[in-house]
This record gives C-alpha cells, sequence and structure tokens, in this order.
C-alpha cells in the first residue's frame, strides 16, 4: 500500500540528482469537458523548475492533454461496456479525453526500452485536476506497473491532497503526497513541452515569475497566455497591473483570457481597464452574489468602468458564469439569474456545482453524499439533484437554454428583458423540447 507524504519529505528524502523524473498528466474519463483546450498541467511545470534548480536531477514531461495547435484534444468513446454511465435513470455517455490508454502504454514501452535516446524514468510523478477521475489515474498507475514495474509512482495533484487515503487504496502508487509544495515562486518549465508547444501557457499571478512565463512563451510562437489563478483582483489588482504593464508590446497578437477567479465584485477602474484592451481576448466573470441574492449592482459597475475605459461594444468577449447544481438550487431562480447576467454581459456560462471533499459544504451534507459513489460527485452528474428535486433532465434544458440565449443574444434577435413572463414562456417551451437540441456533447465555452 502507497505510503502518505508531504510534498517536502518526498523533496527532501525521495529523490535525489541521480533520479529520472517523469511528470505525467493523466486522461480524463467524463461526459463532457467544457475546458478540455484550456488544460494545462501547471503544477507539474512548475514541479519541473523545483526539481531542476534544488535536486538537480533529469526532468521529463508527458501531458497527455495537451492540445494541439487549433486547441482540440484527442479524445474518443469508452470501450462498449463502459460507453453509457445512469445517474438516477439519466443515461450520460461517457468519453475519453487526452492520449489513449493504448498510445500511453506504447510510450512507456518505450522508456523500458530506452528507445529513441530516452532513459527509462527511475521516477514517475502523476497529477490530477479533479478527485472524482480518480479511475483514471488508477488506470494510468496499473499501466505503469505492467509497463515499468522498477519505477517508483508517485500521486500528486487534487486527488491526492483531498483524499489521500483513497487514493493509497484505490492507485498502485508508492507515495501519496498529501501536502502540495508552495510553488508560487517558480517558474513553469515551458520549455518541457520541446518544439511542439501547446498553444497557450497557463500562469498564475506571481509578476516575478509570470513575466517572465510571457516572454519565453512569446519566443516559442505561444501568444495564448491563460490565468489559472482564484483571485485576479487580489491587492486592488496590482500583480494584474503589473505584469500588464511589463509583457505590454511584446507582440501585438498576444492575447489574454481569464477563465476564472474574476469577481465583479471587486473590479476597479484601473482593473477594468486592462479587461477594456484589446490584449484582452475573453473575460469570464464568477457569479457575485450578495446573500443569497445576485449582486446586481456589482455587474452594472463594471460595465459603467468598461464603458469608461472605452469598451463600449465588447464583441462577445464578456462572458459571466451562473451556478448550477448547488444545494438549493431553484429552477426559476437559476433562470431569472442567467437573464441579469446577460442583461450586463455577453455570454452566459452555466457552472455545475460539485462539493470539494473536505469543505464545509461537503460536511454539511456528508450524510447526504456518503450515499453517492464519487464518481458521481462529477458535476456534469448533478450530485445534488436529487436534493434539490430537479431531475437531470431539467438540469440539461438549462444547458439548452443557455445555448438558445448565447446564440440569440450575439445576433441580437432576442428580447429576454419583457419580465418574468418570459421567462415563464421559456421553461414551458424548454419543457416541449422545442428546439430539439441534444444535451451530452454541447460546449457553452471551450
Amino acid at each position: 500500500m502507497a505510503k502518505i507524504v508531504t510534498a517536502n519529505t518526498l523533496l527532501s528524502k525521495h529523490v535525489t540528482r541521480r533520479d529520472r523524473v517523469l511528470l505525467l498528466n493523466p486522461p480524463v474519463e467524463e461526459t463532457r469537458y467544457s475546458w478540455v483546450r484550456w488544460n494545462q498541467p501547471l503544477d507539474l511545470l512548475k514541479l519541473a523548475s523545483r526539481l531542476r534548480s534544488h535536486v538537480e536531477c533529469g526532468v521529463e514531461l508527458l501531458d497527455c492533454m495537451k492540445p494541439d495547435e487549433s486547441g482540440k484534444v484527442a479524445e474518443d468513446w469508452l470501450p462498449r461496456d463502459r460507453r453509457y454511465y445512469s445517474v438516477k435513470g439519466e443515461r450520460y455517455p461517457m468519453r475519453r479525453f487526452g492520449t489513449s490508454y493504448g498510445e500511453l502504454t506504447k510510450q512507456l514501452t518505450a522508456m523500458q526500452k530506452e528507445e529513441g535516446g530516452r532513459k527509462r524514468p527511475t521516477q514517475i510523478w502523476i497529477s490530477s485536476l479533479c478527485s472524482y477521475w480518480y479511475e483514471s489515474v488508477a488506470e494510468v498507475c496499473r499501466i505503469i506497473r505492467q509497463t515499468l514495474p522498477d519505477t517508483r509512482v508517485t500521486l500528486l495533484g487534487q486527488y491526492a491532497r483531498l483524499m489521500p487515503k483513497h487514493a493509497a487504496e484505490a492507485c498502485a502508487a508508492d507515495y501519496i503526497v498529501s501536502k502540495p509544495p508552495d510553488l508560487s515562486g517558480e517558474p513553469g518549465a515551458f520549455d518541457l513541452y520541446g518544439d511542439r508547444p501547446p498553444p497557450f501557457v497557463a500562469l498564475q499571478l506571481n509578476p516575478a515569475v509570470a513575466v517572465a512565463e510571457v516572454q519565453v512563451a512569446v519566443e516559442r510562437g505561444v501568444l495564448q497566455v491563460t490565468f489559472f489563478e482564484e483571485d485576479v483582483c487580489r491587492d486592488e489588482g496590482e500583480p494584474l497591473l503589473e505584469l500588464f504593464s511589463k509583457t505590454k508590446g511584446l507582440h501585438k497578437h498576444l492575447r489574454y483570457h481569464f477563465i476564472c477567479g474574476l469577481d465583479p465584485a471587486r473590479v476597479t477602474p484601473a482593473i477594468a481597464a486592462v479587461l477594456a484592451d484589446k490584449q484582452v481576448a475573453a473575460a469570464h466573470f464568477e457569479e457575485a452574489e450578495c446573500g443569497p441574492e445576485l449582486d446586481v449592482q456589482a455587474y452594472k459597475k463594471v460595465r459603467a468602468y468598461l464603458r469608461e475605459a472605452g469598451l463600449v461594444e465588447a464583441n462577445n468577449r464578456l462572458s459571466g458564469f451562473v451556478w448550477i447544481g448547488r444545494p438549493g438550487d431553484q429552477f426559476e431562480r437559476v433562470v431569472l439569474r442567467s437573464f441579469e447576467v446577460l442583461n450586463h454581459l455577453e455570454g452566459l456560462i452555466l457552472k455545475p456545482y460539485t462539493p470539494t471533499p473536505g469543505s464545509p459544504e461537503h460536511l454539511s451534507n456528508e450524510a447526504y453524499l456518503a450515499s453517492i459513489p464519487h464518481r458521481e460527485w462529477s458535476p456534469h452528474f448533478f450530485p445534488f439533484a436529487e436534493f434539490n428535486g430537479i431531475t437531470h433532465g431539467e438540469y440539461h434544458d438549462l444547458y439548452r437554454m443557455a445555448a438558445f440565449l448565447n446564440e440569440k443574444i450575439r445576433d441580437g434577435s432576442f428580447d429576454f428583458l419583457k419580465g418574468t413572463l418570459g421567462a415563464r414562456m421559456l421553461r414551458e417551451s424548454l419543457r416541449k423540447e422545442v428546439w430539439k437540441l441534444e444535451p451530452s456533447p454541447l460546449r457553452i465555452i471551450d
């Protein structure tokens, strides 16, 4: 059984300069993955820099989720016996996103034989973005044991951190890292992608390293920058303003994407000036709440600041998240919140909810969640549907609604600001499936 350790213990006691560490970002098994083009193992890239600077060992990267030049990631149906997964009577089509297990086995086998000049790794460190994707992590561990039986396997990332005992029991690993290292001061080792980098670089708002990360990306011809940041507006926006000013003019086609962590209530005029700049390709605002209600004033303030900064027409660059699937959801409230967000922004992104293991939301609903298999904690399975008295089909209707509204708002042919009657009629129309849209392959934003 795997040993549970902290990252500091792993780095200080279980890796030396004689090691060759392969950092592996595994494929994902899911019913849908709207953000697949932005998947990048930033934790592994930062760990690579730490290993190089502190341990001085050899480091390689195998990113099974790397998108191609067009932003697409390989995907396929799961095998026939697992092609569909049923939750409360709803059948979900299941796909594998990323490198196939067969191709992964082939690549690891080549390393065992040390073909093509690649040396066999002495250790493989596997990351994971979400704990409910543990089955693909376990499968990768099994493949490694078969192809590289003498290689030490370590699990890092969210699954190992949030559910270390579960990971130790489910995965054929040697070490489970329950406490991650502080990597805020480490740059991502983007050069590990070699001559064929992905079409974007991910970074966090630490100007001391992020400026250099953007410079390296531009030098390698990568001009799309995505922020993996929980709080874009922290410290009154000072880190953002510093990064933006120091990278201004690096390349006329350099573009920034804010895909998370942008709180409307915390946007200042200075931050709005950055968002209004043509270098910002997309800004997705988190749902702004004031107690149990939507903070409409926050959205009004943002739009006023953006107009002052010269952004009159955003050309669909601005979108707003609306949570669905949280405990206590009400169908009508989600619809009305969607209308309010679209009143101030150009796009709507429904954000399905899942509780983080060990969080207050998990602990306050522990008895209910204990009856649900952990793989069904995936937000796309709506784990709180039964708790809320909302069917899975009704949640899929909300996706249909969002797709319809986004299309109509963009061409300006649908006026949704005619009171609650419009919302009720829209819901009745959804119930009758007027548009006949299929929910499973739909991606609102990617």
